[in-house]
């Protein structure tokens, strides 16, 4: 979900929408790819045109599809459940409070059915919870 308003390819994106790019269209656009249907590992080795990640240095949204899927980071699948892990225990061992210079943090809730998020973002600090 984007913060702001922000301009992408010539469209307008509104404040608080969210953007779903197709990666199949990305992996299989026969413009981009030489014979998209066929899986042939080599052409990422630089056979077609020796590619690079960035063309001028922008980044080249070709190899999107390595970002989800089977093609992801493997290593992604043991990191996410340790980060949650040390986030609990953050959270468990900590009271949350505000920053010096506010009486109280601001939690008042936005969004919809499938979607909950704290309204507004605010700084916070952490001080331990003796054992």
């Amino acid at each position: 979900m984007n913060f702001e308003e922000a301009i992408l390819g010539g469209y307008t994106i509104p404040k608080g929408s969210k953007v779903v790019v197709n990666a199949w269209w990305l992996a299989n656009n026969p413009e981009l790819w030489e014979k998209p249907e066929e899986f042939r590992a080599e052409r990422f080795l630089g056979e077609e045109s020796n590619m690079d990640a960035t063309i001028g240095g922008k980044v080249d949204f070709r190899f999107l599809p390595f970002d989800v899927g089977r093609c992801s980071c493997l290593g992604i699948i043991l990191a996410l459940p340790i980060l949650a892990l040390i986030v609990r225990k953050l959270v468990r061992s900590s009271k949350m409070v505000p920053p010096p210079g506010m009486d109280k943090l601001d939690v008042s809730e936005k969004g919809g059915q499938f979607n909950l998020h704290i309204a507004n973002h605010s700084t916070v600090a952490f001080h331990p919870i003796s054992p």
